[in-house]
């Protein structure tokens, strides 16, 4: 548990320098931690649960409608998805039972980027106005507060504050909300909410409800849940960092297995990633680690449309 409430405290240097000691000792274990002190609204977070709640409960026949556009936003209907390209794992041999809605940032129609580029194209809103407000509410702070821990990122890798400042301008975000029905009683081992994987980009933040069914795979192999704790987030890093980093920040493998058999379990993950066009490379005083560079230097987007390709062919499938 890592309290981040410093950032908004007079003694800002200071406290990002303390900060970053903590991330920088979780993010060399299992990558993942608790943050509190986060600033984010309860009324937003509430919001944002009931909004996924309200949702997901929806007849299917009103969800089609806003199916998965070619941009990578919009509904997922349950069991659509199916893990095929991880840093660390073989494909998966079922589909990942959950359901979930996709937002990212608004895209402007007079971008010269909108519906050319990959994922930059309208985001598909159900005709909910109620709905739309929580949701924009909680991405909106979410991100705020993604942008504000960029300094100590920086900071824990040993960089100026700034340092990450031009590889995020501006930051490729997206919000999910997601929905895990409960689990038949006869549950066979390859039914699993989502199947083990890392996430690809830099970090996530994650608010689950008290369900639980989050599991981190430990560096021996062993997997630890990680339960529902009032009032914080979960955070981890992924390929991104890991790869700034030449692995020496760990993007830990993760799964969800929604262990009760009558109760929903809802969680939404706002994935914080470099723009685009952004270059990733092993940083240099990471480079003599563990023998040398692991991984050749890459375009963020690149890495990112490779996985989403491999991973959600309904994107590809899709029209606008």
């Amino acid at each position: 548990m890592i309290d981040i409430g410093g950032l908004s405290a007079p003694g800002r240097p200071s406290a990002i320098d303390a900060i970053a000691r903590e991330i920088t000792a979780a993010c060399r274990d299992t990558g993942f931690f608790y943050i509190a002190g986060h600033g984010v609204r309860p009324d937003l977070i509430n919001g944002m649960f009931e909004a996924n709640r309200i949702f997901h409960a929806l007849p299917l026949k009103e969800k089609l409608p806003l199916k998965l556009n070619a941009w990578h936003r919009g509904y997922q209907p349950m069991g659509s998805t199916r893990l095929q390209s991880s840093a660390r794992f073989a494909p998966a041999s079922s589909a990942n039972q959950l359901e979930s809605f996709i937002v990212r940032d608004e895209v402007a129609e007079n971008d010269p980027a909108f519906q050319v580029a990959p994922f930059m194209g309208p985001n598909r809103w159900p005709d909910d106005a109620d709905f739309r407000a929580a949701v924009e509410g909680y991405y909106a702070a979410v991100r705020g507060l993604a942008n504000a821990l960029l300094p100590v990122f920086a900071t824990a890798v040993g960089e100026d504050a700034n340092y990450f400042g031009s590889f995020f301008n501006p930051a490729a975000t997206t919000l999910r909300l997601v929905h895990y029905p409960p689990t038949p009683e006869d549950r066979s081992p390859d039914h699993i909410g989502i199947h083990p994987h890392t996430d690809y980009g830099f970090f996530t933040i994650l608010a689950q409800d008290d369900v639980g069914g989050l599991e981190i795979m430990r560096v021996d192999g062993s997997w630890v849940e990680a339960p529902y704790i009032e009032g914080a987030f979960v955070m981890n890093i992924g390929d991104a960092m890991a790869r700034w980093t030449n692995d020496a920040f760990n993007s830990s493998p993760h799964r969800v297995i929604n262990k009760s058999t009558t109760r929903d379990r809802y969680s939404a993950a706002l994935f914080f990633d470099p723009s685009h066009d952004a270059p990733i490379r092993c940083l240099d005083r990471f480079a003599s680690d563990a023998g040398g560079v692991k991984h050749p230097p890459i375009r963020f987007g690149d890495y990112y449309r490779e996985r989403m390709d491999t991973n959600h062919p309904d994107r590809l499938a899709a029209g606008s």
